[in-house]
């Protein structure tokens, strides 16, 4: 006795590829210089990476978070400790050629955003 074979199907058009839109970015000398100033980015030790994320555009105006990453090793601990130890939200203006922090400073130093005390 024999099965019946299944018919073929057609086969499915490919959907067209989409370009990704390239995302703006600060040039690296600007950026290092507003680092310089905010954070003496050159006297930091084990800074393993610096990062401007862009968040979005309103008007002329770009808005960026910019983190500034640091790796620690300690003897008996099984991986590195990688953590922000600056993070900046900054309105960059592209015609001038200019980076505005914006971020704002917690009203209590010692209390996090939920009201915790710090430790």
């Amino acid at each position: 006795m024999k099965t019946k074979k299944r018919p073929k199907t057609k086969p499915v058009a490919s959907k067209p590829i989409k370009e990704k839109v390239k995302k703006p970015e600060i040039p690296d000398k600007i950026l290092k210089e507003f680092l310089e100033e905010k954070c003496n980015l050159s006297a930091l030790k084990d800074i393993s990476m610096t990062r401007a994320m862009f968040l979005w555009e309103k008007g002329e105006i770009e808005r960026y978070r910019i983190n500034v990453w640091r790796t620690t090793y300690e003897m008996g601990d099984f991986c590195p400790n990688t953590k922000i130890i600056h993070s900046y939200f900054v309105f960059y203006y592209r015609d001038e050629q200019m980076i505005v922090d914006k971020t704002e400073e917690p009203v209590d130093k010692h209390k996090d955003l939920l009201g915790r005390i710090r430790k």
